[in-house]
């Protein structure tokens, strides 16, 4: 998995973006009804569940996002509200993400070389209610991948969408209120950074059968069911509902 280091060397060289950064409106970037791929038959579709981790025994976890806002003092700083949800306990939180890095790479894309585009180093902190059972707070370091649209805005860095794609990849930590351990909490759009043995897949995120019991058994069935290997309605539906809503 690619960690930050990775990702400038594999792209060459970049130059600082953080005055553009802050200076746009960035919360599409997170959140948003849908994302558009570029150069796509019917570019439109839904915005990207994240997929996730946490612990030594990579336990599928949950995170969505219901809410992101530009705070209206620091260009940097965004507020966010979503929950999370590790089996069937599910905890609201609210926090921030803050851009500390934005870096523009100077090699053209090579699928299309008229898009700037480029990357955020961000500091994600998220605090789940308290009240609610199982809660903690979430610390990490979140990778998200931009280009610059045609009008000047930020949008989703869909440019190349191919074997390996991932988006906003997010190392972190979760430390239960109750002074128990804290413990690894990763996640990320269609790839997990940093996960190990859990992923052995090739072109796509794919479950090693060691942890599949590990809250992955749905996951696995729809993803065989897409792929036309397996009956799995019921499972494409489970992974699309609206957990956070109460659906």
């Amino acid at each position: 998995m690619f960690t930050v280091t990775s990702i400038c060397k594999a792209q060459g060289k970049v130059v600082d973006y953080y005055t553009q950064a802050g200076k746009a409106n960035l919360t599409s970037l997170w959140h948003a009804p849908k994302i558009y791929y570029v150069g796509a038959p019917e570019p439109w579709d839904t915005f990207p569940e994240p997929i996730g981790f946490i612990g030594s025994n990579y336990q599928r976890f949950y995170i969505h996002y219901t809410s992101v806002v530009k705070d209206a003092s620091n260009p940097y700083l965004y507020k966010v509200q979503g929950k999370t949800r590790v089996k069937n306990n599910i905890c609201s939180f609210s926090g921030t993400i803050t851009v500390r890095q934005a870096k523009r790479h100077l090699e053209p894309n090579t699928e299309y070389p008229q898009y700037k585009y480029g990357y955020l180093i961000c500091e994600v902190d998220l605090k789940e209610d308290p009240k609610q059972a199982g809660s903690g707070t979430i610390t990490g370091k979140m990778t998200t991948n931009w280009y610059i649209k045609e009008q000047g805005q930020f949008a989703y860095d869909t440019l190349e969408p191919f074997d390996g794609f991932s988006n906003n990849e997010c190392v972190g930590r979760w430390t239960p209120y109750n002074g128990g351990p804290s413990k690894v909490c990763n996640w990320g759009d269609f790839r997990i950074p940093q996960s190990g043995s859990l992923d052995t897949g090739v072109g796509e995120f794919y479950v090693s059968d060691k942890y599949i019991n590990n809250g992955w058994q749905n996951y696995m069935k729809a993803l065989l069911a897409g792929d036309g290997k397996a009956d799995g309605k019921e499972a494409l539906a489970e992974e699309k509902r609206a957990w956070w809503n109460g659906k």
